[in-house]
């Protein structure tokens, strides 16, 4: 799982010094070094990049809110702190864990137990036909849907292969293909300590659209297209002489307007077969 740690976005790894600034106190008070470290699970080796601690102390200020008295960033992190209670954040990712500790002349380590993996997703088109990044994202939701059917969004755009911490639990993943209608979703369980990679398939295809005089000639400048799906509703527009776009499994009309002439033609999606359509002026 140590993979995990150094798979992060580069946001995740900021670096800093070993040595964190004391913590204010007056001059007669004595400090301690306390270390505190984190882990996915109680057996696995140390968090040692991506983390971000806050700590608080106790008592609630005029603001309403919990003094922030320090905070850092990597991994294994130690802070020079007098004596007393505390309230400390560890979070790795989506997954964190707080605990309140009491600083005394016996204080060492400190260990934070995460209970999180990883989650890597990729998707395909049809069986096994590759989907360019640049057209795929995935949205991450909360499982539990709330009275109204909602689910709460945690993470947005995630790229593909871009691996994400989650606390131990299930996540239900809406991937984009492009940005018309090709949309697929799953639950996916995350394991704490390991990491989770998730493949889904879109039943979707890339369709560039041309009008020509003849099959296979050239494309007619100054074309506006209008692409209609079986029961007439308008799914995309655009003004180009072969737009691209990804649509779902299904049949549709393309509808091309140059100049004052209308042409039209019905077309099949299939998954994962990408193709060009052609719009045929017969002139």
């Amino acid at each position: 799982m140590h993979a995990l740690a150094r798979s992060l976005p580069a946001f995740f790894a900021v670096f800093l010094a070993a040595l964190i600034p004391v913590f204010a106190a007056r001059a007669q008070d004595e400090t301690y070094r306390v270390t505190f470290v984190a882990q996915l699970t109680p057996d696995s080796i140390p968090v040692e990049d991506g983390l971000e601690w806050r700590i608080f102390g106790p008592a609630i200020g005029a603001d309403g809110q919990l003094p922030l008295l320090a905070n850092a960033t990597g991994g294994s992190r130690s802070f020079n702190m007098s004596a007393g209670e505390y309230l400390v954040h560890a979070a790795y990712g989506h997954a964190s864990a707080i605990r309140k500790i009491e600083v005394n002349k016996d204080s060492n380590e400190e260990y934070f137990i995460l209970n999180a993996g990883g989650m890597e997703l990729s998707a395909v088109a049809g069986d096994d036909t590759p989907i360019p990044d640049n057209l795929l994202r995935f949205d991450i939701y909360e499982d539990q849907a709330d009275e109204r059917g909602e689910r709460k969004l945690i993470a947005s755009r995630v790229l593909p292969g871009q691996i994400t911490p989650f606390q131990q639990g299930t996540y239900h993943v809406v991937s984009q293909f492009g940005n018309l209608n090709a949309e697929v979703r799953a639950d996916i369980r995350v394991t704490a300590g390991k990491l989770t990679k998730a493949r889904l398939k879109h039943r979707a295809a890339r369709i560039t659209l041309r009008l020509v005089r003849d099959a296979g000639g050239d494309a007619l400048a100054d074309t506006q297209w209008s692409v209609l799906n079986v029961s007439g509703d308008l799914i995309t527009e655009s003004t180009s002489a072969f737009p691209r776009m990804v649509l779902s499994e299904g049949v549709y009309t393309a509808i091309a307007k140059n100049g004052d002439r209308i042409y039209s033609q019905d077309f099949e999606v299939r998954p994962g077969v990408n193709q060009d359509v052609e719009v045929l002026t017969g002139v």
